[in-house]
């Protein structure tokens, strides 16, 4: 990208597991280390300009629709979505990245309802056409081996998140007809997947970069992502972490919701937050200032506040409202536990 004219459209895309927030989130921090107004919108995000949607039941009435075979209703809305947010962007002067909105959203919900290949073909020829002046640039994560990532990215998410994934698949509309079952079904309807949007990447004019990044080496992707979009291969400007054993410990929140309880850990020279509803687990904590962390992956903030002792007491973790819920909450520090002397005998 030769410059950062008004209405710059980076679409980042891959399966799902692929890291495409996890890019999303880089390239939103290296924009604001430079100085370039930009604005990530997280897939999940309730206030989504792209979804004709706002919460679970709004969601889950436009799944019925698809479900009852009232597919080129829900497109044609979509579309319309599509033309407002071009509108907007052209006026606003900003870059706007947006994951897993080509070929995620609304596509792969139209291919597990069994929507004809054609329609979804030319829905996602519409949207090229609407955008096609909102000098859009993408990025496409795959991996080789669709099944070996989907088994990483299910080890890494948890087994809840493995289950939800086979469910969809095998459940659908697609899954059923073919009699899909378990991890390998859901596997098959993703490499199904795969096919549609290699052949819809290679269709598109626009400028797109392909990465294959099953080695999982992200410095080396993020170089080439900043490469292909114009911007200084310089490391991001983010600060030390200071005595980061302030910040481990076990975290009780204070929201209500009974004794939930989280953990700062420190692995791998990194910060990591476990055990906070929407976030990943053992998800990577990045430093933006002193006390005050992003969430990899997520639009989310932890900010940790100190006694008048100077003794990390509390976490406040922020972010804008998604379809599942809110992330925001205040979690209090338990204090360490100590263990007594050892007794002879015991």
């Amino acid at each position: 990208m030769d410059d950062h004219s008004p209405g710059s459209l980076i679409l980042i895309e891959g399966l799902p597991g692929s890291g495409k927030s996890t890019l999303a989130h880089f390239l939103i921090r290296h924009y604001a280390a430079q100085g370039i107004a930009a604005r990530w919108w997280y897939e999940e995000e309730a206030a989504h300009p792209l979804y004709p949607f706002h919460d679970r039941a709004s969601l889950q009435q436009v799944l019925d629709r698809l479900a009852s075979g009232e597919y080129q209703q829900v497109i044609d809305g979509v579309l319309d979505k599509w033309q407002e947010f071009a509108h907007t962007l052209e006026a606003s002067g900003a870059v706007v990245i947006l994951d897993s909105c080509l070929f995620g959203y609304l596509t792969w919900t139209l291919f597990p309802y069994d929507v004809p290949r054609s329609a979804i073909d030319a829905y996602l020829t519409r949207v090229a056409r609407i955008i096609r002046d909102t000098t859009p640039r993408l990025i496409y994560l795959y991996q080789d081996d669709v099944a070996g990532a989907l088994r990483r990215i299910c080890a890494r998410r948890g087994i809840t998140a493995e289950q939800r994934l086979i469910r969809n698949a095998t459940e659908s509309a697609y899954g059923k007809r073919r009699g899909l079952q378990g991890f390998d079904g859901m596997a098959s309807l993703w490499r199904a997947y795969r096919a549609v949007t290699d052949r819809a990447f290679s269709r598109f004019a626009f400028p797109r970069m392909a990465i294959e990044n099953s080695a999982g080496h992200w410095p080396a992707y993020q170089r080439r992502a900043l490469e292909f979009l114009g911007l200084p291969a310089m490391p991001e400007a983010e600060p030390h972490v200071l005595h980061p054993e302030r910040y481990v410990g076990e975290y009780h929140s204070r929201a209500g919701d009974g004794d939930a309880a989280c953990r700062v850990l420190w692995e791998d020279g990194r910060l990591v937050l476990d055990g906070v509803s929407l976030v990943w687990p053992r998800n990577p904590l990045v430093p933006v200032a002193d006390g005050s962390f992003a969430v990899e992956s997520f639009p989310f903030v932890a900010r940790f506040e100190e006694d008048d002792s100077g003794a990390v007491e509390r976490m406040i973790v922020t972010g804008p409202p998604l379809l599942p819920g809110t992330v925001d909450n205040v979690f209090v520090k338990a204090p360490p536990v100590i263990a007594g002397p050892v007794r002879r005998g015991d």
